[in-house]
């Protein structure tokens, strides 16, 4: 008895989702990739995919009807650019606009390891000389220290 259970369970509930997977067309494929692509505008660092807000959905119903009108996925990215900004595109586009966003992490590391060896180089350096005291200088300092008076 449980097994029949069971394989009703599987034919009506589980044979049913296997089916509607496959059944994915070209056009809700590039969707679902253009969805992974591109940024929710109110949610933070969230793909379209990820996101609930309202302006997502929207957003997901614009390029669902773009793709069904016959835009390519790189003709639909750039109708949301144009209209939103690259800040849309979770990875933004390799542009003269945008190369320090591209090169800046890779200068500032540079510039901190270079920062770096300069203040060990000048610490290593002041350590070797040692400061030496004058004879007067001396003198004071061996006062103050016996006496402890200034």
């Amino acid at each position: 008895m449980k097994t029949i259970i069971k394989f009703i369970f599987y034919i009506f509930f589980i044979v049913p989702v296997v089916f509607a997977e496959n059944n994915i067309n070209d056009k809700n494929q590039d969707a679902y990739d253009l969805y992974k692509e591109l940024r929710c505008l109110v949610c933070q660092n969230q793909s379209l995919l990820e996101s609930n807000a309202p302006l997502a959905l929207d957003l997901r119903k614009v390029v669902l009807d773009k793709l069904e009108e016959g835009y390519t996925k790189e003709d639909v990215k750039t109708f949301l650019v144009e209209r939103y900004g690259e800040f849309i595109l979770l990875k933004p586009k390799y542009s003269v606009q945008n190369i320090l966003l591209w090169v800046g992490p890779i200068l500032f590391l540079l510039i901190g390891v270079f920062v770096t060896f300069i203040f060990l180089r000048k610490q290593s350096m002041n350590k070797e000389e040692g400061i030496s005291l004058s004879k007067e200088e001396a003198d004071n300092l061996k006062k103050i220290l016996d006496n402890n008076v200034p």
